[in-house]
C-alpha cells in the first residue's frame, strides 16, 4: 500500500463502512475482447440480505443507505476522491458502454436474462450525473429469486453533504461518523466486545485500530494527516 495512495486509502475505509452496515463487498472488473484490456471496473460491488441483524453491537443509528428487510440491497458504487461534485460520475467504459453494462448486470446476476430494455433502464440509471432529485439512484426488481432494491451511489469521503445534485453519495462525515460509532472503545458493551485481536479484519486491520484509537469522532482531515502522516 503506497503511502500517499489516498484512493486506495478512502476504498478501504468505504468498505469498512459498509461491512459495519452488513453488507457482503467485493469489486469488479469487466473484461475486455481485447488481449491485455478491460473494458470498465467497478470499486465497489456489495450486497445485504433483508433479514441481516447484529442487534449485540448496540448500535443504533438511522440508516444513512436506507436499507430495508423488504427487499435485497445491491450497492453498484465508486469511491471518488474528488472535491468537485461535477466529478461524481461512473466511468465512461461503463457509462457509455452497453456491453460493460450488459456484464455488469450478468456479473451482479438479479436478472435470469439481461435484454436489451435492461440494458436501456440501467444505461440511464448510469448517467443521472447532470440530474437532480431526493434520493438514491434506485431500480427494482421482483422475479422467482426475490425482491431486489438495486442503488447506484458513490463513496466521496472529501465532499460535504449532498445538495439534490447528480448523484446521492455518502459524505465523508457520515462515513466517519458512523464506524467511529460502531468501532470506538469509549463505552463498554456488555453484549459485544471491542477489544480484540484485529488479525481477522486482514486489510481492513490498519483502518479498524485507527478508529479504536480515537477518543472522539475523527474527521476526513483526521484521518489524512494523523493516522497516514499525510
Amino acid at each position: 500500500m503506497a503511502k500517499n495512495n489516498f484512493d486506495l486509502h478512502f476504498e478501504y475505509v468505504s468498505k469498512l463502512y459498509l461491512r459495519l452496515k452488513g453488507f457482503l463487498v467485493t469489486n469488479l472488473i469487466i473484461h475486455s475482447e481485447v488481449q491485455g484490456d478491460s473494458s470498465s471496473e467497478l470499486d465497489i460491488i456489495a450486497v445485504k440480505l433483508p433479514f441481516h441483524a447484529q442487534n449485540d453491537r448496540q448500535v443504533n443509528l438511522p440508516d444513512f443507505l436506507g436499507a430495508t428487510s423488504e427487499s435485497i440491497q445491491v450497492l453498484v458504487a465508486d469511491v471518488k476522491n474528488v472535491k468537485n461534485q461535477d466529478k461524481v460520475k461512473f466511468n465512461k467504459g461503463l457509462r457509455r458502454q452497453r456491453k460493460s453494462i450488459c456484464k455488469l448486470m450478468e456479473w451482479i446476476g438479479c436478472f435470469d436474462t439481461v435484454n436489451v430494455d435492461v440494458i436501456t433502464e440501467i444505461e440511464e440509471l448510469l448517467n443521472q450525473h447532470d440530474c437532480r432529485s431526493s434520493n438514491f439512484t434506485k431500480y427494482f426488481l421482483e422475479n422467482k429469486t426475490g425482491k431486489y432494491e438495486m442503488k447506484f451511489t458513490f463513496f466521496c469521503p472529501q465532499l460535504n453533504e449532498w445538495d439534490g445534485k447528480g448523484y446521492k453519495y455518502i459524505h465523508g462525515s457520515e462515513i466517519m461518523s458512523f464506524i467511529w460509532q460502531c468501532l470506538n472503545t469509549q463505552e463498554k458493551i456488555d453484549s459485544c466486545s471491542r477489544q480484540y485481536n484485529l488479525s481477522g479484519w486482514m486489510e481492513l486491520a490498519p483502518y479498524v485500530k485507527y478508529f479504536k484509537q480515537r477518543s472522539t469522532v475523527p474527521t476526513i482531515e483526521d484521518f489524512q494527516s494523523e493516522y497516514f502522516g499525510e
